[in-house]
């Protein structure tokens, strides 16, 4: 049996990977959208739509894919997300309309959205207590990243072969990359090593219905989707606005709409380590100034009247955002029970994939009707909805944990790290 530590450092590694295939593979459209407008004669409202779709089905099979996990394992569930998503990406390539297309990017969101159960399911087992929120925000600055790779690679292989092609090439890296979980994916831990000594034994599960009723976490869930809904506008528009309004080559808006995305994820880090010395217990301080600060470069970027400009402004709006993502999802993840965190994530994480679904196509909605600038305004409503319910969510773990009665708790229990 290899040693804990290695068996997380491949198991970090391997979701890493798994996670950017999944934001390349889910972006690639982004970067392709004014081709694919060109080609089937698509407004800018129809082109959202192709995204909306993929996110409001990512969103709801985020918990089944948990409950799969569960029944199945993860390492299988996984790889056959990964495998099956990838098999509707090379299909997108040979979309023939519009409806087909549409319906190929259901399918995909369904596929797709069974993946973040099982990856937070595999890190749980494959963790010790005491390094899980280390390992978590590792996986998790995939995000950020991912969407700063994707327009990279995407745009220059639309560039050289087209749209079409660029579909086929990115699925077959989601393959390869299943297969590779398949065989590398170490073992669970042994349950004396990955479960928490001090986790409360008799903690009961709680049901999808039951999380549901629990007010606090729609807290969490909007303070997520108002981040959410600047993040997935931001990632669904800049390459396609780059290309129409600011008149750059696909290449080119690949590498710019990329610049962001670093800087998020150097937020991220940044706010990860904000969040364990700085603010812990008090993240109103971290998120609400990160929101108003954001929203002031927002501005800035729709008035840049250069593209470097609109890319220097967009960057930094991102690097202050990207400070709040784990304040948003630390307090949580630090403070429930390992039984329901990670459901409680899940319904949190829901949120971010609503906000994915509202943007994209009512950017494009205003883009068709009012214009560019008006689309990209409408992102500071996420700010607006991520501040508001930031004073309206607990800060300590007893205003947290008097939502969950029935579970019981032992001393040092509310200070414990678990996903």
């Amino acid at each position: 049996m290899p040693s804990p530590k290695r068996v997380t450092a491949v198991t970090v590694t391997i979701l890493f990977v798994s996670w950017i295939v999944s934001f390349i593979d889910r972006f690639v459209i982004a970067t392709a959208l004014p081709s694919i407008g060109k080609e089937f004669g698509l407004d800018r409202s129809q082109q959202g739509l192709l995204l909306t779709v993929f996110f409001v089905m990512y969103a709801l099979f985020q918990y089944p894919g948990g409950l799969m996990a569960d029944r199945i394992g993860a390492r299988k569930t996984m790889v056959i997300a990964m495998v099956a998503w990838s098999v509707f990406t090379g299909v997108s390539g040979l979309a023939i309309s519009f409806g087909m297309l549409l319906i190929v990017r259901v399918l995909f969101g369904v596929t797709e959205g069974l993946f973040p159960g099982a990856a937070t399911k595999a890190l749980a087992e494959r963790t010790e207590p005491a390094t899980r929120m280390t390992a978590t925000g590792i996986v998790l600055c995939s995000n950020p990243f991912g969407a700063a790779l994707a327009p990279m690679i995407a745009a220059p292989v639309i560039a050289a072969v087209g749209w079409q092609s660029s579909f086929l090439a990115v699925a077959a890296a989601g393959v390869v990359v299943a297969v590779v979980l398949w065989y590398t994916l170490p073992r669970p831990l042994p349950a004396e090593v990955a479960v928490d000594k001090d986790a409360a034994p008799s903690a009961p599960r709680i049901g999808l219905l039951g999380l549901l009723r629990r007010g606090v976490l729609w807290r969490f869930t909007l303070m997520y989707g108002g981040f959410g809904l600047v993040g997935w506008g931001l990632t669904s528009w800049v390459p396609g606005y780059l290309q129409t309004e600011r008149h750059v080559s696909t290449s080119a808006s690949g590498l710019l709409a990329s610049i962001p995305f670093f800087c998020g994820t150097a937020g991220m880090v940044l706010g990860g380590l904000l969040y364990d010395r700085v603010f812990h217990g008090r993240h109103r301080l971290l998120i609400i100034p990160s929101c108003l600060a954001s929203g002031g470069f927002l501005l800035l970027m729709v008035s840049a009247s250069s593209t470097g400009m609109f890319i220097f402004y967009q960057s930094v709006a991102m690097l202050v955002l990207y400070l709040s993502i784990m304040p948003i999802f630390g307090l949580p993840l630090r403070l429930l029970p390992r039984e329901i965190a990670g459901s409680a994530s899940g319904l949190i994480n829901m949120g971010g994939q609503i906000a994915g679904a509202v943007a994209p196509f009512v950017m494009g909605f205003l883009a068709d009707h009012v214009s560019f600038d008006a689309a990209f305004l409408f992102l500071e409503v996420g700010l607006v909805v991520a501040a508001g319910a930031t004073f309206w969510a607990p800060q300590r773990p007893e205003d947290l944990l008097k939502h969950f009665p029935e579970l019981t708790a032992e001393p040092g229990h509310q200070e414990d790290t678990r996903v």
